[in-house]
């Protein structure tokens, strides 16, 4: 019997000692206080940026989907023929498309009349992507042919004296223009909407903003990497109980349902799904996030804690 008392004593501290190890999680807040609070997050995400951030990332209601490399047309207009051990010099001709000032996104470049591919198409179709005409040029410098004497060489018929061996063959510097095409998309509406540069190493490694003819790339273009747009939370769909993590944190999990805000019409176009690696635009998008409060607002959480939803989560019914 004593030893039973003493083996019950050690469950006792045991579970006591436990208890006091882990984090406090009070489920004791109401659920008016729950609904008060998934609320207050609606409220707070309908005045998150939509110009900026990504929303998995807190403080954002813009979403971005990557765009793949198969999109992007790199057939360079000047030939690839050209000895790249010379020194060359390859440049676009400033005009009124494409010049030191010229702010836009680039999405190909090739020959002229080159066929731009569906995605570009898809572009050129819905008025955002214009076909710039430019001119390359190209400014090469190489050796000269050399002459038989300075090759060392003479006529064995010829009897006279042998000439002295010139010197060394010079430079001989060529320009070349070749007529070719960029696919550009300017304005503030595809600076909003095609976020960048690339990161896409096999994208940055093909096509880059061309420079000018003696000059720099442009620095207002560039190569996109995503299509971004602003996503409208429209009400709260499911929340969870609001847990005491701790003093002056408090945690939640909410659903909210979303649409998108600003997203052309064009996103819809089976030539630009393609290429969207596997996503698409949404006309009801479904977010579920876990939110701390500290006192100062809530924050959206890394992770989501979707075990409290799925046990004791509230339906709006709505």
């Amino acid at each position: 019997m004593r030893v039973q008392c003493v083996s019950l004593k050690i469950r006792v501290v045991a579970m006591s000692c436990l208890a006091f190890a882990l984090p406090e999680r009070s489920y004791a807040a109401s659920n008016a206080e729950a609904a008060k609070a998934a609320d207050a997050i609606l409220e707070q995400v309908r005045h998150d940026p939509a110009d900026r951030g990504e929303i998995e990332n807190g403080n954002s209601r813009r979403v971005c989907l990557s765009i793949g490399s198969e999109a992007f047309l790199s057939l360079s207009a000047y030939p690839r023929s050209i000895d790249v051990a010379n020194r060359v010099e390859k440049g676009v001709e400033p005009g009124e498309g494409y010049n030191a000032s010229t702010q836009g996104v680039l999405f190909g470049e090739g020959p002229r009349n080159v066929e731009p591919g569906p995605f570009i198409q898809a572009l050129m179709d819905a008025g955002l992507v214009q076909r710039v005409p430019v001119a390359w040029r190209v400014h090469a410098q190489h050796p000269a042919m050399p002459t038989a004497a300075q090759l060392g060489l003479h006529d064995l018929d010829d009897s006279s004296e042998p000439k002295p061996d010139e010197g060394p063959p010079g430079q001989e510097e060529t320009t070349q223009h070749f007529a070719g095409d960029l696919f550009l998309a300017t304005g503030p509406e595809a600076m909003a909407i095609f976020d960048g540069p690339s990161e896409d190493q096999s994208v940055q490694n093909s096509l880059k903003a061309p420079h000018l003819a003696g000059d720099t790339a442009p620095s207002g273009v560039r190569v996109p990497a995503r299509l971004c747009y602003g996503l409208t939370a429209q009400k709260v769909l499911e929340y969870g109980p609001l847990q005491s993590v701790a003093p002056q944190h408090d945690r939640i999990t909410v659903v909210l349902l979303m649409t998108p805000e600003g997203a052309p019409v064009w996103a819809q176009d089976p030539r630009i799904l393609q290429v969207l690696k596997g996503h698409f635009v949404v006309s009801q998008d479904v977010r579920i996030g876990t939110y701390d409060s500290y006192g100062d607002g809530w924050h959206k959480n890394n992770l989501t804690f979707l075990k409290d939803l799925a046990e004791s989560g509230h339906v709006t019914g709505e």
